[in-house]
């Protein structure tokens, strides 16, 4: 292959699979039963025709993990810039305690079960990687990467990010085979009248109104949604880099954080773009034309885009021969974590949601494993057309849960630095703070169901 189209055909493939695998979907009968995100079907076609299984095509692996990497930030930066909906109603705000209570509780118990593996048969394990969980399953095969990524520069194993990827695809199935079980079981315990998928018949449609400033017509406004990304992410790029470079004049420690800092290109992405937003706000209100430049519907779109590329690339960037190296912790995390999941949500689902509890119950299970999409199409067995509330408040919930899953994010580093000096202090406090920040969570969530309760009650 001609190193001159070798990035090229590699991209190009992407697509391509993505096409065979909506040309799959559509047409076998058994794909409109079980619940297959596009994306995911596309990375598994990938993965079967690339080097790693029947070596039909060779492509580049590593060139995956780079496109994952950057594709969720790019991704992130797009919705950043989308308009949202400022008005929360309560259920909204829940969902957002909801998902954040959960990441911590997948946190709290994959940490749990690595200590349990250190202890039993595979004593060299860092316990850290019992955070991967809510990585991978919470929040899908970018975080993962990212994360992965930079424990791989502290970490001795060398296979941190492949099993973030792996833990991540695996997280797709449990939310696919094991949510399509949660919604046959409901279905039948709950006596909830549905519209199977599978009969749901004819061409979808909805009709669509775009705006545009006058100028500008609609695809030089597609090239300006991709002006302003690039230039939000290469300010993400400057930034990280002067960050890096700060961090690192503080011996040991600011080097391992400076190293954990390259795994954060998402957060400085969503930081950036937000402050974007804010003087392109600030500058429309001093009269200039300028929050005309963003289009939601587009960028709404292009953020789809860099998703769906995230979840292809993740899986055909999986090593089948590194699985060996950690199958066994990929194995009993994967195993416990969708067991621990499943009673969770619905122990949470029951004591948070009032109304539609089984709904949520469903949508929280199929996004706190897979992603958004997996959510919602659990969520279309039991209300096809989306009638509830439950898919706005999924959506806004997350929008809700990104502040609150902020001091996450910052104590993510905290197990690294004992690793490197040695000290498991770290990884206790990371462990305590985590099961603490959860239980307040929960205890908020509920104390606003129990008023939702006693108002009802009063009328």
């Amino acid at each position: 292959m001609s190193s001159d189209w070798s990035v090229v055909i590699n991209i190009a493939l992407i697509f391509v699979v993505t096409f065979v695998a909506k040309f799959i979907k559509e047409k076998l009968g058994i794909f409109r039963t079980i619940i297959v995100p596009t994306a995911l079907l596309a990375g598994f076609i990938g993965l079967i025709i690339g080097p790693e299984i029947t070596g039909l095509i060779n492509f580049d692996s590593a060139l995956y993990e780079k496109i994952v990497f950057h594709s969720m930030a790019l991704g992130f930066i797009a919705l950043t810039l989308a308009e949202k909906k400022t008005e929360y109603k309560s259920d909204t705000v829940k969902s957002g305690l909801f998902i954040v209570a959960t990441y911590c509780f997948q946190g709290v118990i994959g940490m749990l079960t690595v200590w349990g593996l250190i202890y039993t048969i595979k004593p060299d394990l860092f316990e850290g990687l019992g955070l991967m969980l809510p990585l991978a399953y919470g929040q899908g095969p970018g975080f993962a990467s990212s994360i992965g990524s930079s424990w791989d520069e502290v970490l001795p194993y060398g296979f941190v990010n492949q099993y973030g990827l792996t833990l991540a695809t695996v997280g797709f199935l449990v939310a696919g085979l094991f949510g399509i079980f949660m919604l046959n079981y409901f279905v039948r315990k709950y006596k909830i009248p549905v519209a199977r998928l599978n009969r749901i018949k004819g061409l979808q449609t909805k009709e669509l109104s775009i705006s545009s400033v006058q100028e500008i017509n609609f695809f030089d406004m597609l090239t300006v949604q991709f002006v302003w990304i690039a230039i939000i992410y290469l300010a993400t790029f400057l930034v990280m880099q002067v960050t890096v470079s700060f961090l690192s004049l503080f011996g040991t420690i600011g080097q391992t954080i400076a190293s954990l800092v390259k795994g954060f290109n998402f957060l400085f992405g969503i930081i950036l773009a937000t402050l974007f937003k804010r003087m392109i706000l600030f500058l429309s209100r001093r009269g200039h034309r300028t929050e005309s430049l963003l289009d939601s519907y587009l960028l709404n779109n292009i953020s789809s885009l860099f998703f769906n590329i995230m979840i292809t690339a993740s899986i055909m960037a999986i090593s089948i021969e590194e699985i060996q190296g950690y199958w066994e912790l990929l194995l009993v995390v994967a195993i416990v974590g969708a067991f621990t999941t499943y009673f969770f949500t619905i122990w949470l689902g029951k004591k948070m949601f009032l109304n539609n509890t089984i709904h949520y119950i469903l949508a929280m299970f199929g996004m706190l494993t897979g992603t958004a999409s997996t959510g919602l199409a659990l969520l279309r067995g039991v209300d096809p057309d989306l009638k509830t509330d439950v898919a706005r408040n999924l959506i806004l919930g997350s929008a809700v849960a990104a502040p609150l899953g902020f001091p996450l994010m910052a104590i993510l580093g905290l197990p690294i630095i004992g690793f490197t000096t040695n000290n498991p202090v770290y990884s206790y406090i990371t462990f305590i703070a985590i099961f603490l920040y959860m239980s307040l969570l929960i205890g908020i969530g509920i104390m606003k169901t129990k008023r939702e309760k006693s108002t009802s009650k009063q009328e």
